[in-house]
């Protein structure tokens, strides 16, 4: 099995993941520079330490800036026409929390993440202020 026939939505997110499906994971064939792989390994950074992310993937993901396209679609920081919504929420509570682990919150697309992230909030901040009736 590849990384283009895992199903990703099968991790939970602040669960658990059964020994199962990490042996599963473990043995397929991954790329590590596809869109699948990089939801995989958002999938599993809460709960896995740098060290066995990088074991199973062979690199480091969240340090790859060649993958901020496929990262802004995954947590949504692009307009889709036909957005997946139940998948963005599940990468951007996995990117909460993977943002709050001490070995990973200074990873190249957590740090992009926050700053997508303050902009957005900010241009939020500046139409409301805009906005409001005197």
């Amino acid at each position: 099995m590849n990384c283009h026939d895992f199903n990703a939505d099968l991790i939970p997110v602040g669960e658990a993941i059964a020994e199962e499906l990490i042996e599963q994971i473990k043995g397929m064939d991954l790329c590590g520079h596809c869109a699948s792989c990089l939801y995989t390994y958002i999938m599993l950074a809460p709960q896995f330490s740098n060290e066995e992310l990088v074991q199973l993937f062979r690199a480091d993901l969240l340090e790859n800036t060649k993958l901020i396209p496929e990262f802004n679609e995954l947590a949504g920081l692009v307009s889709n026409p036909y957005p997946n919504r139940p998948r963005i929420a599940r990468v951007n509570k996995a990117l909460r929390v993977i943002s709050l682990q001490k070995d990973k919150e200074h990873k190249a697309l957590i740090k992009h993440y926050i700053n997508e992230c303050i902009k957005q909030y900010e241009g939020d901040m500046i139409e409301e202020y805009f906005n409001m009736s005197p």
